[in-house]
């Protein structure tokens, strides 16, 4: 029976807000969507949870398309990410829904102001299973790596701008995923989701950096703007025969790190972050020496290398 109420109650008050939409200012659909957030919050049952999502979409689509959405703040917005570029030409919001299973899906939309001064707005479609090379892969918005984003860097490169993008996904009850992500934009000012970029070790050009690692620990990944570097936590298995398996994976007390130079990002080991240029011995506690980073992926696979 409270089933069966929900979904009459949500029909309901998803056509209260229909009815005032597409002419309402974007202070009256930041209230409908804050709203919608709170009973996607309070709800247990997954299949009404989705229903609600649904709505919360396809009402922040329509608010993002009203004149000067691409500047409002919508600070009520809590439990969504939203992330502006320092030139004002991207944003980007990203937002979870728990599924069954302990897994999560994805949902997020990037605005974009173009040359001529109109706003594009891409809906961006988690579609994690169908990348098989997470490291090479060029991706558009209708096939997203998924994540929450939580960090944006501008890099200008030879007068040419791409932005870094910091992201989490929960991915499943045993591991937590980060990612390093390179948003660009092609020459239809549509954008595009990996760059070439990551030089490991002289021997290879990643596109884009996932660090895969046991969802109980805490890693740390993010951008220094004075020092153009990524920094992060050195990732190792519990005990060597661990090794490939990344519900075992954390930080092992080091970390490593990406320095933006002549345009690329080179994979940088055993920084010591009082000092980033100078670089200290690999831990003594290591359990277990790993040649090739843990973010490398085989395509074929999935696994590290």
């Amino acid at each position: 029976m409270r089933l069966i109420f929900v979904i009459i109650f949500s029909s309901i008050f998803n056509g209260l807000f229909a009815q005032n939409r597409p002419d309402s200012s974007l202070g009256k659909q930041e209230e409908i969507l804050s709203s919608l957030l709170k009973l996607i919050a309070k709800e247990t049952s997954f299949t009404v949870k989705d229903s609600l999502n649904a709505q919360f979409k396809k009402t922040f689509e329509q608010a993002l398309q009203i004149d000067g959405a691409m500047d409002y703040p919508f600070d009520s917005l809590k439990s969504i990410g939203k992330l502006a570029s320092n030139d004002k030409k991207i944003r980007v919001f990203t937002w979870n829904l728990p599924q069954s299973a302990g897994l999560h899906q994805y949902f997020g939309f990037i605005q974009v102001r173009k040359s001529d001064g109109s706003i594009a707005l891409h809906s961006l479609i988690d579609n994690r299973k169908n990348v098989k090379d997470l490291n090479n892969e060029r991706l558009n918005p209708e096939r997203w790596m998924g994540g929450l984003y939580y960090q944006i860097a501008d890099i200008n490169i030879n007068s040419q701008t791409h932005y870094i993008l910091l992201g989490f996904d929960f991915n499943n009850l045993f591991t937590s995923k980060k990612i390093i992500e390179v948003l660009s934009l092609d020459g239809n000012e549509n954008p595009v989701f990996g760059l070439p970029v990551f030089n490991v070790d002289n021997k290879m050009m990643l596109s884009r950096i996932v660090f895969e690692f046991s969802a109980r620990a805490v890693f740390t990944l993010r951008y220094i703007a004075d020092q153009q570097m990524i920094i992060f936590d050195h990732l190792s298995p519990a005990k060597p025969e661990y090794l490939g398996d990344f519900q075992f994976y954390g930080p092992d007390s080091s970390f490593d790190g990406f320095k933006l130079e002549n345009g690329k990002w080179i994979y940088v080991r055993d920084l010591d972050l009082r000092n980033p240029r100078r670089e200290r011995p690999k831990p003594i506690d290591a359990p277990v020496e790993i040649k090739e980073p843990s973010f490398i992926y085989k395509p074929s696979t999935g696994k590290s290398i």
